[in-house]
C-alpha cells in the first residue's frame, strides 16, 4: 500500500493559507498522508535535490499549470491509485516561480487546472482535493456531486 507524501517550498505566509494547510492535513493523517514544508531558504536546485532525495525509490511527482489535469472523480482515481500502488508517492508543490523545464520533463506532472495561482494556494487546494478523494472512497457526504 503506497503512502502519500506532500511537499511544499516553506510553510505559506499568510497565516489563512498556513491554518488551511495544518486543517487538512490534520484531516489527511489518518490516511497515512504526510506533509513535508520544507524551509524557505532553499534555492530552486536545493529544493529539488531535497524532493529527489526524499522521493528516492518512489515516484516523484511535480504540480505544475501544464501537468495532465481532470475532474474530481479523474483525482480520485488517481488517489485510488496511489493509495493501491506498491510505490509511495511524493507530490510536490512549488517554489515560488515553478520549476525549471529540465525538472518538469524528468518527472510527472499534474495540474489543478489552467488558473495560475500561489504555491501556498495551490498547496490548500491540493490538500483539499486529496482530502476530497479519500472521502469519496469512504463514502462520506463531503463530496456532492
Amino acid at each position: 500500500m503506497g503512502r502519500i507524501t506532500v511537499h511544499t517550498h516553506g510553510r505559506p505566509r499568510e497565516r489563512a493559507y498556513g491554518r488551511l494547510v495544518e486543517i487538512y492535513s490534520e484531516r489527511l493523517a489518518i490516511h497515512g498522508v504526510k506533509l513535508n514544508q520544507h524551509s524557505e531558504k532553499l534555492s530552486h536546485d536545493e529544493y529539488v535535490r531535497k524532493l529527489e532525495a526524499a522521493a528516492e525509490g518512489a515516484t516523484l511527482i511535480i504540480l505544475d499549470e501544464n501537468g495532465e489535469t481532470g475532474t474530481t472523480e479523474w483525482f480520485t482515481t488517481c488517489w485510488k491509485n496511489w493509495k493501491l500502488s506498491n510505490t509511495n508517492i511524493h507530490l510536490a508543490v512549488g517554489p515560488v516561480d515553478g520549476y525549471e523545464s529540465h525538472v518538469i520533463q524528468q518527472h510527472t506532472t499534474i495540474g489543478l487546472g489552467p488558473l495560475t495561482m500561489t504555491y501556498e494556494l495551490a498547496a490548500v487546494v491540493l490538500l483539499e482535493q486529496l482530502y476530497r478523494a479519500s472521502e469519496r472512497e469512504r463514502g462520506s457526504p463531503y463530496h456532492r456531486d
